[in-house]
Formats: structure tokens, sequence, C-alpha cells
């Protein structure tokens, strides 16, 4: 049972917000290269768009959806749909020229801090997994350290695609143990090169498509099936799809937004699924946890130098090369095509950010109340803000 099942006048709101979005899509949708992601990148519903003038209208409508949105009963919808409108109405401020500023972006479009990770911040990761990695007996610099782990751990390009369907099937089951998994709707496991990203959610396929271009090991993949499918993004799609069917859950559940106030604990609950399913059995397990915090919060630093520091690719990609401990030339050229695209290059921030904001949510959640806590995130939309109401 649904524990936050939403008011009446909020599933009404809902429908008129996921339209707007939608609306304001079509109109971007007319403008951008078909190397730029579309402002929705999924839509499960049937909504047809409705013709806008342009961006100003746009707004001006957005503007009424705000302060419509305060008048809503339950709290953290108030806070969620009133940042949406912020939301929506920067990213059309972006489209006419008016948020060129890259902090503004990551600011108002994902509403969290749009600082990147420091090297004071970076340096703090890398003594603590230097900590890891020597008390589990690996010895040498930290780069050497991390070699050695990966070739420990490391899964072949062929293997991949065998590895990852034998592990969504456990990750699978797990899944079972605390949300309602989807009746006769799997997953499964393809392979891809030279992509910008290290693997997708493909909902429309039902699969996973992983990067087989960086170097993989068995942990990472484990993190990526947790990530994409179970507990991550295929079970969030498919639970908002089936409380949407149930009359429980908001239209605009049904839509997955790029650049979005709820894009950061999209990709925080989909990394903390690992946990959420008590799938962290192991120090390897546990260092990649941490090589991931790493890698996502290199994407930032690695976003503000291309695009705030005006640094040439050359010199982002040495960034990128002299720091990054496991993945090789294959994850260094995955993270460059990733940030040079003007779509993501401040979405980047929604992962280690994201992070940040889901785990600190997920940390105080006693065990007694883990199952309405789920029904919480899965249930409904979230910003980073919203998530922290959660009682």
């Amino acid at each position: 049972m649904n524990l936050w099942k939403l008011s009446d006048e909020t599933l009404r709101y809902a429908e008129k917000i996921a339209s707007m979005t939608l609306d304001i899509d079509a109109l971007y949708n007319k403008e951008r290269s078909e190397a730029e992601d579309g402002l929705v990148v999924i839509n499960m519903g049937n909504t047809i768009p409705t013709p806008l003038s342009g961006y100003d209208e746009a707004r001006t409508r957005l503007a009424e959806l705000a302060k419509e949105a305060m008048t809503l009963p339950e709290a953290d919808r108030r806070l969620y749909y009133t940042q949406t409108c912020s939301t929506l109405d920067a990213f059309c401020a972006w489209r006419q020229g008016l948020l060129p500023d890259m902090a503004a972006q990551i600011n108002m479009f994902l509403h969290v801090d749009p600082a990147p990770a420091s090297e004071a911040v970076l340096d703090g990761y890398f003594a603590e997994l230097r900590s890891m990695l020597t008390d589990m007996g690996y010895t040498g610099s930290l780069k050497e350290q991390c070699a050695a782990w990966e070739q420990k751990n490391l899964v072949p390009a062929d293997e991949v695609q065998g590895t990852v369907n034998d592990m969504m099937a456990m990750a699978r089951e797990k899944c079972g143990n605390i949300l309602e998994l989807p009746e006769n709707d799997y997953y499964h496991c393809e392979v891809e090169r030279a992509m910008p990203y290290n693997a997708r959610s493909d909902y429309d396929h039902r699969c996973v498509v992983i990067n087989i271009d960086p170097i993989l090991t068995s942990p990472a993949l484990k993190h990526l099936v947790c990530h994409e499918a179970y507990p991550g993004h295929f079970m969030q799609f498919s639970l908002r799809r089936m409380q949407y069917e149930k009359g429980e859950g908001g239209a605009d559940g049904l839509l997955s937004v790029c650049n979005h106030t709820s894009s950061c604990t999209f990709e925080g609950i989909a990394d903390a699924g690992i946990e959420f399913i008590d799938w962290e059995d192991s120090d390897d397990d546990r260092v990649y946890a941490l090589i991931a915090t790493i890698q996502a919060a290199l994407g930032t630093a690695a976003s503000y130098r291309m695009h705030t520091l005006k640094q040439s690719d050359k010199e982002v990609e040495d960034f990128l090369r002299r720091n990054a401990l496991v993945g090789g030339e294959g994850w260094v050229a995955n993270r460059m095509g990733f940030i040079r695209n003007t779509a993501r290059s401040a979405l980047i921030w929604s992962y280690w950010r994201g992070d940040q904001g889901v785990f600190s949510a997920w940390r105080r959640v006693a065990k007694e109340d883990r199952a309405r806590f789920f029904s919480y995130i899965y249930g409904r939309l979230h910003t980073v803000q919203s998530l922290q109401l959660f009682q």
C-alpha cells in the first residue's frame, strides 16, 4: 500500500505540470541539434503537447503554476512543485540566452550547490581510498594500488553481458524484499562502445546498456546493475507508472526530465540502491563505492574546468587522466563526451550532489521506517530539499 498517496488536488496539479513540461520540450525540440538530449528523455504517458508561441508564454504560465503550487495540501509537494516551476522557468531563460553562467544553470536547474569538487575534497577521498586499500594488503602508490585492485576484480569485455544478466537476476530477487516488482517485466543487458556514458537504462527496450570501452570490474558492474535496474532506474520508472495507474501517483512521474530539479534525487536514489537491498557485502564493494564517489566528484571538477575556467579539451583530459584511478582511457573518453554536450554539462552535478542529498537522508532512516521511506521516494518525485521532509 502506498502510504503517501497524493491528494486529488495534487493529482490534478501534476497533470498540469506534466503537460507544461511536454509543451516546453516540444518547443525545445524544434531548436536543438540531434546530438543534444531533449528536455524530456522518457515519456511513459500519452499526453499530446500543446503548441506554445514561445518561451515568454511558457514563463508566464509557469509563474501561474508556481502560485498554484503554494496552495497544495502536502508540504513536500508545495516545495517540490515550486522548485519544479523555478527549474522549468530557468530552462526557458537559458534557451532565451539569459542564463549563460554555468553556476547559475546548476543552481537553478538542479537546486544544489554549484561548487565543483575542490582539490582538498578530492585529496580527502584519495587519502581515504589509500587507507582502505593499504588495509586490504595493496602496496605502492595509490595509482599502483588501484591498478592491482582493478586487475584482481577485472571482468573482460566479452564477459560483461553474461555477468550483468546474472547479476540482474540476483538484484531482482533482493529488490523483491523491499519493493513491489513489476510482473512479467524484466531487464536484460546489451553492450556498446564509444558512448558518452558508463551505462544507461533503456526503459523502452527494457535493457541496461553497458559501455565496454572502460576497464570494468565486478564491483563496478554490481553498482551499475543496482543503479540502472534493481532497485534503480527501472524500478523508479516502473513504480511511478504503477502508482499513476492506481490513481495514487502524479502524471509528471511518467516523465524523466533532463536538467531538472528531480535529477539529483533520481541519480542519488539509484546510487543508493546497492545499500537499499543490502548488497554492499565485501571490502571490494566498499572500495568501489568510494571510487564511484570520486568519479562523480571528478565529473564536476572537469566540467567546471571546461565551461567556467575555459580550459582546452586537452587540459581537461589531462586532469581526468591524472586523477582517474580506474577505468582507463575509455572512462576518460566517455566523461569528455558527457561534459562536452551543453545539455549535460550542468547535469553532471546531479551525481555527486545527488549522492550527498540522498545518502544523508537514507542514513537517518531507522530500520523500522524503511518501508515508509521507500514508499516516499519511489511513489513521488523529489528534490534534494523535499526528500529531507521525510518523517
